[in-house]
């Protein structure tokens, strides 16, 4: 005290007024250089705040210029290089900030023993810190759920110890009649043909796929898995195709029972949400691998049969020859997909010499499906599981969705460890927990698959809606960890800051829901039942949305989700 005192006195002789070194501290600790401005030391304060003050002043001159937004914001959050850079900085101001605590303390006669000066200086330190560790947690925790999620550039690619092929690569994209680039035309790349692909499999696959591999399946380019922006999307849309993958208790194998395709226009932020039917059947297949399903086309004609007049033979056999025996037809081959549309990934999901560098080959064969059937290039894929659905549903605090019947359903459970999914809820807006969700959008005993595809389709506009900034930040390290168990895509990480753009850009009143369903979009039904997609009039529709936006998806131009 006595010291404090001498300190005091020397301070008042020499004309510097009393200052609380407490008071001072604690001001540079709020905004570095105030506590020296306390202290009557004006450079050393101009000294501190400057780094602060030109920061503000370029952000402040790059909001109000329309030279900075949220977009390019956001944008700068997905690019782990800039997260990497923010990290530094981080480490750089809390080493300032803290050094401007330690001089306006000493500058206003803080005390001068070692121990006193610590504990003061360090308990203000720990206040100073906080918020940069929360935010440098924050900050690592991106990296890591970017670069674990989304494709890198050195992600790992698929190797085998098959000898190895040459394919040439075609001077140009190959035309089909319209004009138009054929999207699923050959393209170079130097391959090692894989013995797990199930191409080559007896039973599954084109038996003569080894020998014409050039014309059937050639896989796409090693070299530029990823074009630019610009070339891979166009100037004009996004297209990604989102999938629920129906994975749980019970269940056999992964089966992609939610599949919608989600595009927007880049310019005008104008979306579109097609569903297709898990139970389409015979969809046609791309060029590049129409035949590789044949003998299981063989298979299911055999299975689905019919022989009413129980004669042995199936009806549809005729005696052409006149021996009274009827003759098996001629097989002509439909060149599509014998089975369900939800059953695509499961027969190619080891396709990994058609699909190099893909996280999931049977998710990317699937996307070319359906690409074709649409006839809309689709760009990437995003799956989530059942269990993830819930998770994330959860994370962003349920969603508020427009019921239009009662619901008192239960379903099964999304996971080993989890309770059944039940809902009782009854028409009008109702708010929904992840569990709740889940029961909802899959109902559909006594519904169909055609209502629950308009469900499902309605939740992802819900969860958009419900996916406020707040939320998201709040959330973060739940989501993140949530997304790294549940979510597969093939998404390029180093397009993500273009897309966090152009899906900003979205107007939630401007997202037109079409569901391609009977009777209206199905060409007739295979045995069983199951619709036969009627694929004109699929291509039509999908032209008309892109054409017309929201007035084009119903007759009145209103929303399906009543909202």
């Amino acid at each position: 005290m006595a010291y404090r005192g001498d300190m005091t006195e020397r301070r008042r002789r020499e004309g510097e007024p009393d200052r609380s070194p407490i008071i001072a501290a604690v001001a540079s600790a709020v905004i570095p250089g105030a506590g020296q401005w306390y202290t009557g030391h004006r450079l050393r304060a101009a000294i501190f705040v400057a780094p602060l003050a030109v920061g503000l002043l370029a952000a402040a001159i790059g909001l109000g210029m329309g030279a900075i937004g949220a977009g390019e914001i956001l944008g700068w959050l997905v690019r782990p290089s800039i997260l990497r850079l923010s990290l530094g900085l981080n480490v750089v101001a809390v080493i300032w900030r803290i050094a401007a605590v330690a001089d306006a303390y000493v500058l206003a006669g803080g005390r001068t023993s070692v121990r006193a000066a610590a504990v003061t200086i360090m308990a203000l330190a720990v206040v100073v810190v906080a918020p940069h560790a929360i935010a440098a947690s924050y900050t690592i925790r991106g990296i890591t759920l970017l670069e674990t999620v989304f494709v890198t550039a050195d992600s790992p690619s698929v190797t085998t110890t098959v000898p190895r092929r040459v394919i040439q690569t075609p001077t140009r994209a190959p035309q089909v009649p319209d004009g138009r680039p054929d999207w699923f035309g050959p393209v170079g790349f130097e391959f090692t043909r894989s013995t797990r692909n199930l191409v080559f499999r007896e039973g599954t696959g084109d038996p003569d796929a080894i020998d014409e591999w050039v014309e059937i399946i050639a896989p796409p380019s090693l070299a530029a898995p990823f074009p630019p922006f610009d070339e891979r999307v166009g100037a004009e849309r996004l297209t990604i195709l989102l999938v629920g993958a129906d994975e749980g208790p019970g269940r056999e194998g992964l089966r992609t029972d939610s599949m919608i395709v989600a595009t927007v226009d880049v310019e005008t932020g104008d979306a579109a949400l097609f569903g297709l039917p898990r139970n389409f059947k015979r969809v046609p297949l791309p060029r590049r691998f129409e035949r590789s399903f044949i003998e299981l086309e063989k298979r299911a004609i055999e299975r689905e049969a019919v022989d009413e007049d129980e004669d042995g033979y199936p009806d549809d056999w005729i005696d052409e020859d006149g021996d009274g025996i009827p003759d098996r037809p001629e097989f002509v081959s439909c060149r599509c997909f014998p089975e369900m549309l939800n059953r695509v990934h499961q027969y190619t999901e080891d396709w990994t010499r058609s699909y190099p560098g893909t996280p999931d080959p049977g998710l990317a064969a699937l996307k070319d499906v359906i690409s074709n059937l649409v006839d809309l290039p689709i760009d990437y894929y995003f799956m989530v599981n059942m269990a993830g659905f819930v998770d994330l549903i959860d994370v962003l605090g349920g969603v508020d969705v427009m019921v239009q019947e009662p619901f008192h359903v239960m379903v099964s459970a999304p996971s080993e460890d989890s309770p059944k999914a039940k809902v009782n809820v009854e028409p009008g807006m109702n708010h929904l927990t992840g569990l709740e969700a889940l029961a909802y959008s899959r109902w559909r005993i006594g519904s169909s698959d055609y209502a629950r595809m308009v469900r499902q389709r309605c939740l992802i506009r819900a969860a958009v809606d419900e996916a406020d900034p707040f939320t998201l930040v709040r959330s973060f390290h739940t989501m993140a960890d949530v997304v790294e168990r549940s979510v597969v895509t093939d998404i390029p990480l180093s397009l993500l800051p273009d897309m966090v753009e152009i899906l900003g850009r979205i107007d939630l009143d401007r997202i037109a829901t079409v569901g391609f369903v009977p009777p209206t979009y199905n060409d007739g039904r295979a045995p069983g039942g199951y619709p036969i997609p009627n694929v004109s009039r699929i291509r039509w529709k999908v032209r008309q949305v892109l054409e017309e936006g929201v007035a084009g998806q119903s007759r009145t131009g209103e929303s399906e989700c009543g909202m």
